[in-house]
């Protein structure tokens, strides 16, 4: 009983922070990121975040850190508000600052806000459409025949692309099977997610959170907005494909000005 004792306190250790704190463990043989997510009752896509691993082969030895209570850390940008924040997270003000100990709303660049997972989605649109919005942020590119913005002739696009600050969370809209997590042509770092008929892509993300072969929930977190692959700037090609053919993703999605409302008292703020 003493040697598994001394075993977890080195293998364990604890750093906190405000109201929430990191477990440091190092990877031993045998683990996974599924055997891992379970052990700590966190979702694999929080490890694979956190952490800068291959969850295909993790390597022995390997420090990670996993955050208690299970959440998202955002690093604040030029520019960024509480407000802004709290829609990215299809959140509150009130609820982010309750969740830093927060008693003003000054923000400074680098700044890390700590978003819990039981806070995330509060304001999900989950009323009008079977799918939800993957990021708040403004429509920059419909679906449909445009100038190609990098190679200057008429192209047709295949989905929607969601412009949104560099490491922004993209939200899963439907649950699924991730069939696809890492390089894919000229959408960069992507994630394509099966949901029954459909064929789900999430396109130039700057960072995948989950692998292939994992099942995710509406809302789950699959990666970060980038501007990996084709790309002119970061945001989120979003794109809906059924049978192998391409369609309107705005057929499926709740009206742009829905797309974000409280479930509480479904007062709702436009995407402008």
């Amino acid at each position: 009983m003493n040697k598994i004792i001394l075993l977890l306190v080195l293998l364990l250790g604890y750093i906190v922070f405000g109201n929430y704190y990191l477990i440091n463990y190092y990877i031993q043989p045998g683990d996974t990121i599924y055997t891992l997510a379970r052990k700590f009752s966190v979702s694999p896509t929080t490890i694979i975040d956190w952490n800068d691993v291959n969850p295909y082969n993790l390597k022995i030895g390997q420090l990670i850190q996993i955050p208690q209570p299970e959440g998202i850390l955002y690093e604040v940008k030029q520019g960024d508000t509480l407000y802004d924040i709290s829609l990215r997270f299809f959140t509150t003000v009130d609820a982010i600052k309750e969740a830093n100990d927060l008693t003003t709303s000054y923000l400074y660049v680098g700044q890390k806000i700590f978003v819990p997972r039981k806070i995330i989605g509060l304001a999900f649109n989950v009323y009008d459409k079977d799918f939800i919005w993957p990021v708040f942020g403004s429509i920059t590119s419909t679906y449909g025949w445009r100038q190609h913005p990098i190679y200057h002739k008429t192209t047709f696009h295949t989905g929607v692309d969601i412009a949104a600050p560099e490491g922004s969370p993209i939200f899963s809209a439907t649950k699924g099977v991730v069939r696809l997590a890492g390089e894919y042509g000229g959408y960069g770092l992507a994630v394509i997610v099966d949901y029954g008929k459909y064929e789900i892509v999430y396109g130039h993300m700057s960072k995948v959170c989950v692998y292939k072969g994992q099942t995710v929930s509406k809302g789950e977190l699959l990666g970060r907005v980038g501007s990996t692959g084709v790309s002119t700037g970061p945001h989120l090609h979003f794109e809906v494909r059924i049978n192998g053919n391409h369609t309107n993703p705005m057929v499926y999605l709740p009206s742009y000005s829905r797309m974000y409302v409280l479930k509480s008292d479904n007062i709702y703020v436009g995407g402008e």
